[in-house]
This record gives C-alpha cells, structure tokens and sequence, in this order.
C-alpha cells in the first residue's frame, strides 16, 4: 500500500457543517463574488491525490486533493470544472493560500458550474503546477449536476455513487484530459466500495473513526472517479479471460449469472474484434438507484440502475453491448474533445449493432437492420453527425438518433465501402495507435484514408460533416432471351449532386431472386440481371445498408417516433405519431400493430383488438406480424375475460408456424397460463417486437 501525507490530518475527526449551513455557506460566498469569465488557458492535468470521505447520513461528501498540472501557455489563470452543489473551502499553492480564486455553482456561461483560479503569477508553460483543494457539500439531487434531471452522484444512507461527469472533483476538458490517480475513499464501517486499480485495492479498517478506508491507484492515465458505496453483495465470476465483479444490492442477485453470461460473450467478441481493452481483465458492475442515469461507464467500470436488475423484465441487452463497447471507444481510445463524440458514441452503438449481426438470422436480422436505418434518419435533417455535440443537448432524441444511430449506420457503410477485410483492420489499428491516447474525428479519417489507400475526404464531407440522404428510383426494361431465360435491364438513379457508394440490388423473380452490387458515382448507375424466373421488381437496397429514403421509410420514421415516445410513457404523443404515419399508408400492419401495442400498455383492450385486426389485414409486412398479432389479440382477450376467444387466437398464432422471437413457444405459454393483465407489463418488456 502507498502510504503518503494525508490531504486532511483531522479528516475522519473533524466536526462537519450541518447540510444547512453547507448550502447557506456555498450560497452566500457566491453571491458575494462575481461568475467567472469562461474560457481560460490550456492545460493538462497529470495526477490527482484525493482524500474524500462520504458521509451518507448527512448526504455529505468531504474532499480534498492534490492536483498536478502543466500550463500548455504561459498563464496566470485557469479553469476548473466542479458540481455546483460543492463549495470550495480553499485552495492552496507550496502551502500558500490563494485567494483570488472564483467559484460560479450556478454556471452562467457555456461551461457550467466552475472555479476560477488566480495563481498570483504567471506561470510558464510546461512548468509542473500542484494545487491543494478543499471542498465539500451535499449530494443529494441532481441540482449542481450536468443534467436537469438525472443525478450522476448521490451520497446516503441507502447507497452512494459518484460518476466522473457529475464533476465531484475539480477537472477540465470533460471526457479528454485523462490522469494517474492514487485515490483514498473513506466510508462508514460496514460498507463496500466498488470501483477500478491498476493495484489490489486495499481496505483498512478504522474502528476508533467507526470508518474503513479504500485505496484505488490508477498508474496510467485515465478518467478517474468512478465509484459506488454501499451494503452489496459482492461476488466474482469468471468468463473466459475476464472476471467480472458484481456489486449488487441484497434481493438482485438473480441477475447477476445472466448478466455476467452476456457481458462476458460481448467482452469475447469486441476483444476479437479490435484487441484487448485498458481495463485489463477485470471488469466492474455495480447497482445504483433509479434515480441515476440506466447505464454510465468509466474505465473498467460499468453502473446499472436498480430497474435493470428487475426480473420481470427482459435483459437489456442493446444497453449492455454498448456500455462494454466504451471499454474500447471513449475508454481505450479517448476523445481529444466532446465534438469527437462519434469516435465513442458511434463506434459504441456500432459494435453492439454487430454483435447482435453476428448472433442474428433471418427476419429477426432483417429487423436489426431496419431498426438501426430507421433510428438513423428519424431526426437526420437536425444536424450534421460533426455539429450535434455542440448544438444538441446529448441528452434529447435528436442527439441519439444522429450521433448513436446515424452514426452506427455511417460505419456500416464505410464497412460497405472499404469491404469487411480492411474496415476490421481500420478499428484494430486505430486501438492499437491511440491506446491510451485521444483521438479525434480527423485523426480517424486520416487512418481511413491510409488503410483505404485513398482520399475518403469524400466520405467524411458526405456523411459525419453534411446532412441530406439519397432517394433511389430505378427503371427497368424486362427482355425474354432465345433461350427462354429474362434479361433485366435498367438504370438506378440517386437525388444527391455527388455521390460515391457502392449499393446493392435485388431482383425479385419468381424462383430466383438475384442480387448483385453496383457502386454509384454520380447521380445513376446501369445495371444488368439475368434470370431463370419472371422478374418481379427491382429492389434497391434490400438489407438496409444504407442512410437513404423512400415512401414506406417516410411512414417508418414517424412511427418510429412514436415507439420512442412510447417508451418513454408519453401516449398521446405517440398515438399521434402512429396515426400521422397511418395517414400515409392504410394498409401498415406495423403501425398498426405498434398503434395496438399503445392501447394495450393503456389496458384499453377493444382498441387493441381494432388495431391487431386491421394489422393482420393489412400488408402483413414484416412477416412476423401475422404471429404477434394473433398473440396479443389472444392477450386482450384474456384480459376482457373472454378466454374461449383469447385460446383461439393462441391457437392462430401456433398454426401460423412462424417462430420469430420465440413466439410459438410464448403462444403455448398462453393457451396453459391466461395473461394477467394485473401482472406487471409493458409494451417493450412483454414483447420486444414492439421495437421492431
């Protein structure tokens, strides 16, 4: 164990402030000094010693640290980031005080709540700097934080976390200036913390302070301050070449064998994919209230919300593909400023989209990539992929959809135009270049060029720096050949001024579908079929592989607002998205499945039944609709008390032979047990076709 001079000589005797006096103190020293200028010189921060102490009757976290930086400029003034619920006490330089420091917890400006600090001199640049701060105050809702809504760090009695981007302690250049830490966090005896060391993390009890003191050393840099306190049940399970730590609160525990089964599969894989991750081998899971983000991760860290270890609902399994994913993109490879968000967040929510590609078959696959293109334009005309970290709150629809999905769906297609071989070694060399480095977006074009061997400006000007998608058309003529087979003849036309993609057809024919793929350069391209059957259509990307838009993706787009919206418990607002999209196609069985799936989650059972009829008489497209409708009529039904009705419809539903989503299986659960419409149910949760 590291043994070093303690930040607070009397930490664990001292008498703290009352919670009241803490925000009357943190109030009044502010509204005495003037909010900070923003902006500030640059520097780099190397290492933090902290001493915090959490105290969770009082909601109260006490800190102080030791922090090490290097002016990249001559300067006599920098900037620091810190939760607006926090007050500096003091700050220190070569045991002097300072005192022309500025603390604004409201935060006027751009960069929220911050500290302002005058070193009293200039500094010259690249000359080591160590400040000593102070502070302390209440964590108890999200006030202070970076979201209006969500607390990223909590102290009380029923469990404590504190997560790097609530700002807990003082940083600046959020998600880039990463740093070696040596970290001590004390609690009440009796408590176990969760967190990440590059060393076995010590605990050394204190029973005269009543207290236990956890040590977590960080020797490379990384985003420190990752950590859960509370009374879990710790337990460790080893899949392949990880072990993965568990801490979950008393009466989850059934969850942990299933999550740690999935997360170590996705682990496997992403190492396969792109090389080993930062973290090392150990990965840590721990359970925080529902009142903190679902899911959040740091290095080698990963915090669930207490819903997601609810057995009655589905493991969320897109959830957890992406957080691993950040062990690599954000993590491994880091940002060189939040405007990079697409290195992390994309590449994320790719990865997950290609784990689930390579478990997924038939219409359950077809559905994943429908899904992902649909997400990806739902909000595409709002801002570029480049300009949606600066413009965007990054926590609105918008910003998902362009960043995560749209930007899922860009490297998929830069996957298309490179071809699979190079794509994979385009993301194993970019982890091995910048491992444990930033990176920015133009860092990642740059290696997209060397790996392509030519210029994809092109690329990155079209799809992360512009907005816009193609609309495809084609015509055709349909020749019978001597000898007896059909010719198809055509050309694909595309509404954009300039585009380079290579995009693949499908000719439909009675017997003997085709595909082939042409790459278009330009604003049409020529294309030739030949087949044993009568040609049905031409279809222009029929495996969803690109951002493009047609008539049916139009309808698609709305709804797919609508099952957002419908996720999110705002039903109105959603019926009017599904009853929008129905206005442009009537005859939508998947809008009018998912209009059913709305009045079901709203026990409005007669218009469930409406809506799953007119589904099943309508475009039946996609195919599995026939069998989920027929269920959830037979749910309805039962719910009605009509069960001779609801067992018919089950019967319906395994006649159909259709086993998309293990349905034929739910259906027989059906006809044995009734749906309990008092059971705890939702539309996402009781049927993942909803989000098909």
């Amino acid at each position: 164990m590291n043994i070093s001079r303690p930040i607070f000589p009397h930490l664990l005797s001292k008498v703290f402030l009352s919670l009241a006096a803490l925000v009357m103190f943190a109030l009044s020293a502010s509204a005495q000094q003037p909010a900070p200028q923003q902006g500030g010189s640059r520097f780099d921060v190397t290492n933090y010693r902290i001493e915090a102490q959490l105290i969770p009757d009082q909601h109260t976290l006490r800190a102080g640290a030791d922090i090490t930086l290097i002016p990249l400029e001559p300067t006599r003034s920098l900037v620091f980031e810190l939760n607006g619920s926090l007050h500096v006490e003091s700050i220190d330089r070569d045991g002097r005080p300072l005192t022309g420091y500025v603390q604004d917890p409201v935060g006027v400006g751009s960069l929220g709540p911050s500290v302002r600090v005058d070193l009293g001199q200039v500094v010259p640049a690249n000359q080591p700097v160590t400040l000593r701060f102070r502070w302390s105050g209440a964590l108890l809702s999200p006030e202070g934080g970076p979201l209006a809504t969500k607390r990223l760090a909590y102290v009380g009695p029923e469990g404590s976390y504190l997560m790097y981007a609530s700002r807990w302690f003082p940083f600046h250049d959020y998600a880039a200036d990463r740093a070696t830490s040596d970290i001590t966090l004390i609690v009440p005896s009796g408590l176990q913390v969760a967190g990440t060391s590059d060393d076995p993390v010590s605990a050394q009890a204190s029973p005269k302070d009543g207290a236990t003191r956890y040590h977590f050393i960080h020797r490379q840099p990384v985003l420190i301050g990752n950590f859960a306190a509370g009374q879990y049940i710790n337990r460790n399970l080893r899949f392949g070449n990880y072990e993965i730590q568990f801490y979950a609160k008393p009466g989850s525990e059934s969850r942990i064998n299933g999550y740690a089964e999935m997360v170590g599969q996705v682990l496997e894989f992403y190492s396969k994919q792109y090389g080993a991750p930062i973290f090392g081998s150990r990965l840590v899971i721990a359970q925080v209230d529902d009142e903190s983000l679902d899911t959040y991760s740091g290095p080698g860290i990963i915090f669930l919300a207490s819903k997601l270890f609810d057995s009655s609902r589905p493991l969320p399994e897109e959830k957890l593909e992406r957080e691993v994913a950040y062990q690599w993109w954000g993590q491994t490879v880091g940002l060189k400023s939040f405007d990079d968000a697409w290195i992390s967040q994309g590449l994320a929510e790719w990865s997950a989209f290609a784990f689930r590609e390579s478990t997924l078959t038939g219409g359950a696959l077809e559905a994943a990539q429908r899904e992902q293109q649909e997400r990806a334009l739902t909000f595409e005309q709002t801002a570029s992929i480049a300009r949606a970290p600066s413009a965007l709150d990054d926590q609105s629809a918008a910003y998902q959809s362009i960043v995560f999905h749209k930007g899922a769906m860009v490297f998929r297609m830069l996957r298309e135009t490179l071809g699979k071989e190079k794509f994979d070694r385009l993301l194993r060399n970019f982890v091995e270049q910048y491992r444990g480095k930033n990176a920015s977006i133009d860092d990642f074009e740059h290696l997209t060029s060397q790996v392509a061997v030519e210029n994809m400006r092109y690329f990155f000007a079209q799809w992360v720096e512009g907005t816009g998608v193609p609309e495809f058309t084609v015509d055709y003529q349909i020749i019978r050949t001597r000898g007896g087979k059909f010719r198809t003849r055509g050309t694909v036309k595309q509404t954009l001024e300039t585009l380079r993609m290579p995009v693949q057809l499908m000719l439909r024919a009675e017997g003997d579908n085709q595909t082939t793929t042409t790459k278009i350069e330009g604003k049409s391209e020529d294309f030739d079929f030949e087949s044993n059957g009568q040609p049905l259509e031409v279809v222009v990307d029929p495996n969803y592989r690109i951002l493009r838009m047609s008539d049916d993706l139009r309808v698609s787009i709305i709804a797919r607002r609508g099952i957002e919206q419908m996720k999110e418990g705002l039903y109105a607002e959603a019926q009017q998205q599904f009853e929008a999209a129905l206005k442009l196609d009537r005859s939508n069985s998947w809008v009018y499945y998912n209009l059913g799936l709305l009045f079901l989650e709203q026990r409005n059972w007669q218009q469930a039944l409406d809506n799953f009829e007119a589904a099943l008489n309508g475009t039946l497209m996609p195919s599995w609709i026939e069998v989920w409708a027929h269920i959830k009529r037979g749910n309805a039904y039962d719910a009605k008390g009509e069960r001779n009705r609801a067992v018919a419809e089950y019967n319906k539903a395994v006649t159909s032979g259709i086993n998309y989503d293990n349905a034929l299986a739910v259906a027989r659960k059906f006809l044995t047990t009734p749906f309990d419409p008092k059971a705890t149910q939702t539309a996402t949760a009781s049927a993942s076709p909803a989000t098909q």
